[in-house]
């Protein structure tokens, strides 16, 4: 499963958020579930947009459960610009075994 999250900072939040960031996709990265996770910041602007990699939905499901997943959300509400805008696609397991050997 791919989970797209869009975050648009503050741009006076900028410093803070990357250090929760970096947490985030650190615990994210050695979770037994998570495949991959990769950030892009969209040039110009303070945006972020996140690419989470997942076995599935039920995985996911339950990494928003943990403490490091609330621990992020609740870092990140009070310096965002705008709402988050979080979009996820199922992909074949094919997919996935193909792309990465």
């Amino acid at each position: 499963m791919l989970v797209q999250r869009q975050m648009s900072v503050i741009d006076d939040e900028l410093d803070n958020f990357r250090k929760v960031l970096n947490s985030y996709i650190d615990a994210t990265s050695a979770h037994s579930d998570n495949l991959h996770v990769s950030v892009q910041k969209n040039p110009g602007k303070s945006c972020y947009i996140m690419y989470e990699f997942w076995q599935d939905r039920i995985s996911w499901m339950s990494y928003l459960q943990t403490n490091s997943s609330k621990d992020f959300q609740r870092c990140i509400i009070d310096i965002m610009e705008d709402a988050e805008i979080v979009s996820t696609m199922l992909l074949p397991a094919s997919w996935w075994i193909m792309t990465n050997n």
